[in-house]
């Protein structure tokens, strides 16, 4: 991670091979705009590992291809990847400890969040509309005269 927060899994900008520039090709792949050559950022890395290796855990993707422990649980956490239905292994919700395969909060809980906000955002809408955006209503004024300037 870097010092923003964002989380660079390690991307290359330079190729191996001839120093040349890499191009996002999309998935945590990457190409050399010169001599073609493909690497992949620690995302693609893990990706390749898991479609082959179905199931495998944080642990035994560090030791085979050196992704740390720490990156994988940030893609769990960031729902780039999942945990298999197969697994015994569970992340918990961080509002009501349920178990989740993926991101931070279980489908429930994400919802109810999303609701509160829009909530929100739905009183502060009616609150701006009720004030007349700032102008105040004249009682018996009618027409052109209905409001005055604060």
């Amino acid at each position: 991670m870097n010092s923003f927060d964002i989380n660079t899994y390690n991307r290359p900008v330079q190729c191996s091979k001839c120093g040349g520039m890499m191009i996002f090709a999309g998935v945590g792949e990457y190409r050399c705009e010169d001599c073609k050559h493909v690497d992949y950022d620690d995302y693609g890395k893990v990706r390749l590992y898991i479609e082959s290796n179905r199931g495998a855990t944080a642990a035994q993707i560090e030791k085979e291809i050196g992704v740390s422990q720490k990156s994988v649980r940030a893609m769990l956490r960031e729902s780039k990847i999942e945990i298999t239905a197969e697994s015994r292994t569970f992340m918990r919700c961080e509002v009501c400890g349920d178990n989740i395969r993926s991101g931070r909060c279980c489908n429930k809980c994400e919802t109810a969040f999303h609701r509160r906000i829009e909530e929100e955002e739905r009183k502060n809408h009616m609150a701006r509309l009720g004030k007349g955006i700032g102008m105040e209503r004249e009682s018996n004024a009618t027409g052109e005269k209905r409001f005055k300037r604060e």
